[in-house]
């Protein structure tokens, strides 16, 4: 946002951004639509259909499919270590 020939940052947005308490997902993601709009521009400059697939396939969903994976592998073990701490809480009480 320019004000006046100035740049003002939205600081609360920032700080939710770079915080210890979010986890980087923000940020992960717009990295990857930045890397999908890039990915998108190379495969429109392409002569040939097969090299345009070719490239959206290759560069385009298997590391958005990769990166969804390894998401959703440290999601899973999360969610398995906060139900183990809660089932060893309810055992020892």
């Amino acid at each position: 946002m320019m004000v006046a020939g100035r740049v003002v940052y939205n600081v609360p947005l920032l700080f939710r951004l770079f915080s210890k308490n979010s986890n980087g997902c923000l940020i992960m993601y717009m990295v990857l639509i930045g890397w999908l709009y890039v990915v998108l521009m190379l495969a429109v400059a392409q002569n040939s259909l097969w090299a345009t697939f070719s490239i959206l396939f290759f560069l385009g969903f298997l590391p958005t499919l990769f990166i969804a994976r390894m998401t959703r592998r440290k999601l899973r073990k999360r969610q398995e270590s906060a139900r183990e701490q809660a089932n060893t809480g309810k055992t020892l009480e």
